[in-house]
Parts: structure tokens; C-alpha cells; sequence
């Protein structure tokens, strides 16, 4: 019985040191599989081109990939450890816009383009990218970011807003005389009207038509009509050159100048400094009936907008001008005044 005894508790030694073996291999073996994955997973962290980083809830960085080291020109040793707001400061450090405090709070995804500086002091851009990162029971322990670099479409999206840019100055651009084309007009006398009936501010318009145009191609050609254009226009820019002046070619041989915040008499004065500078240009029209050089006429109007007029009246009230100059022997200046007998919409 003793004997029998005996040899069941050796079978059973010999079990338990049986099992005890089998799971000291197992260990061993996930102990060997463990380190694989450790192994292969730092491998394609850092065979990613993008930055990559492991911020644990305490802000302590777990791991950070080659790219984002080599981005920030530091070791491992270095950043792994260290506190993510002391490793790369960022406005949000401290505030409730911290991307590890958004994700803490439930806070699914976030991404949003950044600018970093390197060591060497350029700025490049990101598109930054964090997600969760979860314990074995689900819990949210951290946040994985993603550093992309979007230089590239960076350039591409300037690249095309330049060319958007380009493209809008182009068509509000006159072809010929480099001046502002008549949408432009509408658009900027629209808007300043807008503006300055909000100020209670004057606004005054140029309408100016060259003399005896139509005569002046059938003698000199297109292209001589052509430079006579482009030189008045070119008079037209230099002279009313303030900030919010706008000089448009109206149509054909007619220009008109938008002058904000100018009240009658200064207006006055810049379309007569115009007529007299083109006049000593002495651009030769041997057709012309009041000289012997190209000249212009001009009409003047202001308001002061408001609610009861438009920016249409205005046109009209200064091509009324315009037409009292041209009928009244040209190269001259003329002023809209409203008469007596005149009704507020004529």
C-alpha cells in the first residue's frame, strides 16, 4: 500500500514537472513570438515615411518612429520618455484644444494641417492625424499621432490659388489698355456705393470720351487707335492714382474713373488736370475740329449715396455731363447740377 502510494506521488512529480516544462516552453516560445512582433512592428513604424508618435495620458512619450527623430534631430534615447509638450511645444499645450485631451474625452478622430520648424529653421507642413490608443479592457491610455508631409500639396494648392488669383485680375482686366474692364466697373462702383452709403461719404464719377475717335481710326488705322487708348488710359491711371480709385475703359472710346470719398471740387480738378494732360500729349488728329491733337471731354458728378438713389443714376446724371461737354464745343469739362425744376430721379 506505501509502495503503491509512492508511486502515484512520483507520477504525479513527473506530471506536474511535465506541465511545468510544457509552459516554461510556451513562455519561452510567446516570450520569442512577442519580441518578433516587437521586432517586425518597430520595422514598419520606422520604414514609414510619415511621423509617427505614442503619447501616453500622462504625456510621456511610449515611442516615436525615425522620421519624425530625424525631423526633430534627436536620438531615441532622447525624446522616448520625455514629455510631449517639452519634445515638440505647440499652441494647444496647456488648453482644452490639446489633441490627447480632446481624445481622452471621447474625441474619435482628429486631424488638421500644422506648420513645424525644424532645427534648421524651415517651416514645413503637416497634415496632423491622431486616434486613440486603447489598453487591453477598451480604455483610451493614450493618443497615436501621424506627422504627414504635405509640402508637396501644399505647393500644388498655392500654385493653383496664384493661378486663380491670376485668372480673376485677368478678367476684370481691360485686354488692351490694362485698365479696369467694364465688369470690373459695375462690380467696384456697386460696391463702393454700398460702402459709402453706410459713411455718409461723397462719391464721384468721371465719364470721358475721346474726341472725334471714330475719325481719328479712319486716318491712323486700329493700331494708331489702338496707342491713342492705351496712352489716355495711361493719363487716366497716373492722374486719379489714390488707393480706392478705380479707372475702367467703359466701352470703345469711353473711360470712366470711380473716386471714393471725393468730394465735387476735387473731383473737378482731376478731370481737368486729365484733359489738360492729354491735351499736351499732342497726339496729332488732323481730323479733329477743335485741335489739332487728341483731346477729351469730360463730365463730373457726385452724391453723397443713399437709399433713395443708385449707382445707375449716378452713371447717368455724369454721361449727362459728359454729353453737355461734347455739345458744348468738347475738350472741356462739364458738372452735373441738378436744376431747380429737376425731379430727385433725373
Amino acid at each position: 500500500m506505501i509502495q503503491k502510494k509512492l508511486d502515484n506521488a512520483r507520477r504525479e512529480q513527473e506530471r506536474i514537472q511535465t506541465d511545468l516544462e510544457n509552459a516554461i516552453e510556451r513562455a519561452n516560445a510567446m516570450a520569442v513570438e512577442a519580441e518578433i512582433a516587437n521586432v517586425e512592428l518597430n520595422q514598419i513604424i520606422n520604414t514609414s515615411i510619415d511621423g509617427l508618435i505614442l503619447i501616453y495620458e500622462n504625456f510621456s512619450v511610449k515611442r516615436i518612429n525615425a522620421s519624425l527623430l530625424n525631423f526633430l534631430d534627436l536620438s531615441e534615447t532622447e525624446a522616448v520618455g520625455e514629455k510631449c509638450y517639452d519634445l515638440m511645444p505647440s499652441s494647444w499645450c496647456n488648453t482644452t484644444e490639446c489633441p490627447l485631451t480632446k481624445l481622452l474625452r471621447g474625441k474619435a478622430h482628429i486631424e488638421f494641417d500644422i506648420e513645424r520648424t525644424r532645427k534648421d529653421g524651415v517651416t514645413v507642413p503637416f497634415m496632423f492625424a491622431a486616434t486613440p490608443f486603447r489598453g487591453f479592457d477598451g480604455a483610451v491610455i493614450g493618443m497615436v499621432a501621424r506627422f504627414k508631409d504635405i509640402t508637396e500639396r501644399k505647393y500644388a494648392e498655392n500654385t493653383l490659388k496664384e493661378a486663380n488669383d491670376r485668372l480673376e485680375r485677368l478678367s476684370a482686366i481691360d485686354g488692351l489698355t490694362g485698365v479696369a474692364n467694364r465688369r470690373c466697373f459695375d462690380e467696384t462702383i456697386q460696391r463702393e456705393w454700398t460702402r459709402l452709403q453706410r459713411t455718409k461719404d461723397y462719391l464721384s464719377l468721371i465719364m470721358c470720351d475721346v474726341d472725334f475717335f471714330k475719325l481719328f481710326n479712319d486716318i491712323y488705322g486700329h493700331q494708331g487707335g489702338d496707342d491713342c487708348l492705351k496712352s489716355v488710359a495711361r493719363v487716366l491711371q497716373e492722374t486719379a492714382r489714390r488707393g480706392g480709385d478705380c479707372v475702367a475703359r467703359y466701352g470703345g472710346e469711353e473711360f470712366a474713373v470711380i473716386m471714393p470719398v471725393t468730394g465735387e471740387k476735387s473731383a473737378i480738378y482731376i478731370a481737368e488736370k486729365i484733359r489738360q494732360t492729354v491735351e499736351k500729349m499732342a497726339i496729332a488728329h488732323n481730323k479733329s475740329s477743335v485741335a489739332l491733337c487728341v483731346t477729351l471731354s469730360l463730365g463730373v458728378a457726385t452724391v453723397v449715396p443713399d437709399d433713395q438713389e443708385t449707382p445707375e443714376l449716378l452713371i447717368k446724371r455724369a454721361d449727362k455731363a459728359l454729353y453737355l461737354a461734347k455739345s458744348s464745343g468738347r475738350n472741356s469739362v462739364k458738372v452735373w447740377k441738378r436744376s431747380k425744376e429737376a425731379s430727385p430721379k433725373d
